[in-house]
């Protein structure tokens, strides 16, 4: 964005002038500004120069009373070259002076050499793409493909997949040997530390070729969700491939949640599993593939569920999980089940020992007969 250059001193008593004829403290005026007070303050200490549209704006604030000091408009990137001098001379000083002639000769010759013998050079990434295992279609790909519409994405060179740091750590490991399986690179692993972003971590592999190789497979750079993604057709057209990918798909967007509602003055303890996304394509893809395999899908806005304990217990069994969260939670939703269930059929055994009456069960000497 072009810069606005004043004298010294000048930029300052600009702003000082504009907040003046205002009658408002630097805070307001950085609302009115639309910025960031701490931006103002640096501008109003002359720390950096002035944005042109910020510029724009006080002058279109500022009452006919108050002039506009002289000033030049500096074009982008305008400090690079003064950054690159300032850089060369760091070099200059450590290192002594290094005629440019020299550095260009030795880059032509490290060039040269790579071309004439690149086995000496096949560890060295300078200047050329990584080299990838290209897989063929198969059910491990396909599931790649499903973890990658879900909570993945891709950006020119590189194939980055958002996780949860607490729920997914033990989905990690999985991930990071599927990718090297499938094209015999290693993904890195990356952790925020930002408040913001304190419980995301990201599986980012490199690469411009395995980014070529998954775009012409039939993904897509960009938003997954203004471009309406959709799973390729190579895998929808093979039923084997689909599961795959749906369980990529729940593996990343989905999850297993409880649910506890009370239905005919009963308390009920059910579970459920839930697929979320907005694009949709995909919710129909997972609405179908579920139903050619005879379950029953209940669709609401933008989730696909699954209500049924019968049907979740189906789905570990036809589909599976490759995320131990989510197997976590349904080994310990039938294991407190069946706790529920045993402790039921002790007091319904023992309930069965007493007289029963019109009114209910009754002790050993019932007051009323039937």
């Amino acid at each position: 964005m072009p810069r606005i250059k004043f004298k010294k001193r000048f930029q300052k008593d600009f702003l000082t002038n504009i907040r003046n004829e205002l009658k408002v403290n630097w805070s307001k005026l950085a609302k009115i500004l639309n910025v960031h007070p701490r931006s103002l303050s640096d501008w109003h200490r002359e720390k950096y120069t002035l944005p042109e549209k910020v510029f724009r704006r006080c002058s279109e604030l500022k009452n006919s009373k108050i002039d506009i000091p002289p000033y030049k408009v500096l074009p982008d990137f305008w400090s690079v070259k003064k950054a690159a001098r300032k850089s060369w001379q760091v070099v200059v000083k450590k290192y002594g002076g290094i005629p440019l002639w020299i550095c260009r000769k030795g880059g032509l010759t490290f060039a040269q050499k790579r071309k004439l013998h690149p086995e000496l050079y096949r560890h060295c990434y300078i200047g050329r793409r990584k080299e990838i295992l290209i897989p063929s279609e198969s059910p491990e790909l396909a599931e790649f493909f499903g973890i990658v519409l879900g909570d993945g994405g891709i950006t020119d060179n590189q194939v980055i997949i958002s996780l949860n740091k607490n729920n997914d750590k033990d989905y990690i490991p999985f991930l990071c040997a599927l990718i090297k399986e499938l094209f015999k690179i290693r993904p890195s692993i990356y952790q925020y530390h930002s408040p913001a972003h304190e419980n995301d971590i990201t599986v980012t592999t490199s690469g411009r070729n395995l980014v070529k190789f998954l775009l012409s497979k039939g993904l897509k750079k960009g938003d997954k969700v203004r471009q309406q993604v959709e799973v390729p057709k190579w895998i929808q057209n093979n039923i084997n491939f689909s599961k795959s990918c749906l369980r990529g798909l729940i593996d990343t967007d989905g999850g297993v949640y409880y649910h506890r509602h009370i239905a005919h003055n009963c308390f009920c303890y059910n579970i459920g599993l839930q697929f979320s996304n907005s694009s949709i394509p995909l919710l129909n893809f997972v609405e179908r593939i579920l139903k050619e395999l005879n379950f029953s899908p209940k669709r609401s806005g933008h989730g696909i569920n699954l209500y049924s304990q019968y049907e979740i217990f189906r789905y570990t069994e036809i589909i599976g999980f490759h995320n131990p969260y989510h197997t976590k939670r349904v080994k310990k939703f039938f294991k407190e089940k069946e706790i529920s269930w045993r402790s039921r059929i002790v007091v319904d055994s023992a309930a069965l020992e007493k007289p029963y009456t019109r009114k209910g069960i009754v002790g050993s000497n019932p007051t009323s007969s039937a």
